[in-house]
């Protein structure tokens, strides 16, 4: 029996489980023609299970002071105890796949066989709907991304490529040689303060979180147009898709009653988890996968503001972020924290996770239109798993020319989902009218 052990990087995404906030990554796609499950397992078999073996592993937790667990093949390994094919629940449509969706997120795997699943529903829309699972121990979001891109075949039979370069991370520098690494290093000192002393401020975003959850996410919104929006304000389409959210969160707590919103002006920053990728651009993720990324500490602005206003802010923020060396400041605290005694590393990791709100992850998904087993994928979303009491997960992904902002929510504390949705349509309203007064501006 094949037995390997875990990095205590992955050990410690094990030991991060509460049974109100599972490390598990959730994604959904659909497609317009119904799946066939037997070419789908062959595709399973074939480009998954025989490629990484952490598929047909189970989990052995550490003994011990120090965390190492490991991986072991499962004896009782069955694929169809992993891919469940059943009917659409309901009246199959996107409320009724969200709930579904949701339900999942509920639900923990089973730690006595290998920690992923995948249900093929049967009967959205005119086609099928495929809910996937994986334990953040297995693999993270950008390696699982390239994992899942070997499910799928380009449509018109050309080369898989993503929207947008991922991996071999280093800080942009507005400034040639040592000036440019001294400023790099004044940024890094900025974040290290930033990350030991931020505190948000209270939200209806606060909350204890409970078991059930959310799921909802938009119509794509045209990625040409979001270029357009970042090309009329000088900044990058990762800008606009940020401030998107940003304001879509300030427009929901504005929403609410006074006394449950508790976001005062001049005390509006709320700050998110945003996960960095820090391997260097490949076609495929290494056979043992695992975890090797960042998570870096984003301070956003959540008050009222025209959409215009907010977004030079964001730009200024997220770019001093990205002229620093912060995902490697706080990839080696997460290293020590791994290597820390257990209720030690697992104590101070739920600490920093207390200092953000939830998760944005913004997932770069294949430019082209792809299939599944021989049918057309017309959509695709997911998201990271929040950790210890944070209620909010969000994820942006860019799939065939589309942007889909996904959100999921602890139910106990933020139950409409949709609004986020709603609100996050309003702020791509004002995003538009910033290319539409440009254009009217030129012409004119």
């Amino acid at each position: 029996m094949t037995r390997r052990r875990m990095s205590p990087e992955d050990s410690l995404w094990l030991e991060l489980d509460r049974p109100t906030n599972q490390m598990v990554i959730t994604s959904v796609l659909w497609t317009d023609s119904p799946v066939n499950p037997e070419r789908l397992r062959e595709v399973l078999r074939h480009r998954v299970l025989s490629r990484y073996p952490v598929f047909s592993q189970r989990p052995v937790a550490h003994t011990g002071l120090l965390r190492r667990g490991a991986w072991v093949d499962d004896p009782e390994f069955d694929l169809g105890r992993h891919l469940v094919v059943e009917a659409m629940p309901g009246r199959g449509d996107r409320a009724a796949l969200q709930d579904f969706v949701a339900a999942q997120r509920s639900d923990p795997l089973d730690p006595a066989h290998p920690l992923w699943r995948v249900h093929l529903l049967q009967g959205y829309a005119g086609g099928s709907a495929l809910v996937q699972r994986y334990h953040h121990a297995m693999v993270d979001g950008i390696r699982l991304t390239q994992v899942m891109l070997a499910l799928l075949d380009p449509l018109d039979g050309g080369e898989v490529s993503l929207t947008a370069q991922v991996g071999g991370w280093m800080p942009e520098r507005g400034l040639p040689g040592v000036a440019g690494a001294g400023l790099a290093l004044l940024h890094t000192g900025v974040s290290a303060l930033k990350i030991a002393l931020w505190t948000n401020p209270g939200t209806a975003l606060d909350g204890r979180p409970a078991l059930p959850k959310t799921a909802a996410w938009t119509d794509p919104l045209p990625l040409d147009q979001l270029s357009a929006v970042a090309q009329a304000t000088g900044v990058t389409v990762n800008d606009v898709c940020t401030t998107l959210v940003a304001g879509a969160v300030a427009r929901y707590l504005d929403g609410l009653d006074a006394p449950a919103r508790r976001l005062l002006p001049g005390d509006d920053d709320l700050a998110w988890m945003i996960p960095v990728n820090l391997d260097p651009p490949a076609a495929e993720p290494p056979p043992d996968l695992g975890n090797h990324f960042a998570l870096v500490l984003a301070v956003l602005p959540h008050g009222p503001g025209a959409f215009r206003d907010r977004l030079a802010e964001v730009h200024h923020r997220i770019g001093r972020i990205r002229r620093s060396w912060e995902p490697a400041l706080t990839e080696g605290i997460a290293r020590g924290l791994a290597l820390m005694p257990t209720d030690l590393g697992v104590a101070l990791s739920r600490a920093l996770a207390a200092k953000a709100v939830g998760v944005l992850t913004n997932v770069p998904g294949p430019r082209s239109p792809m299939t599944l087993a021989g049918s057309r994928v017309t959509g695709a979303v997911g998201w990271a798993p929040p950790s210890g009491r944070e209620t909010m997960t969000v994820c942006i992904f860019s799939y065939a020319g589309g942007v889909t902002f996904g959100f999921g929510t602890d139910r106990s504390v933020l139950p409409d989902a949709q609004g986020f949705v709603d609100a996050l349509d309003a702020e791509w309203t004002e995003a538009a009218d910033v290319v539409r007064a440009g254009a009217g501006a030129r012409s004119s």
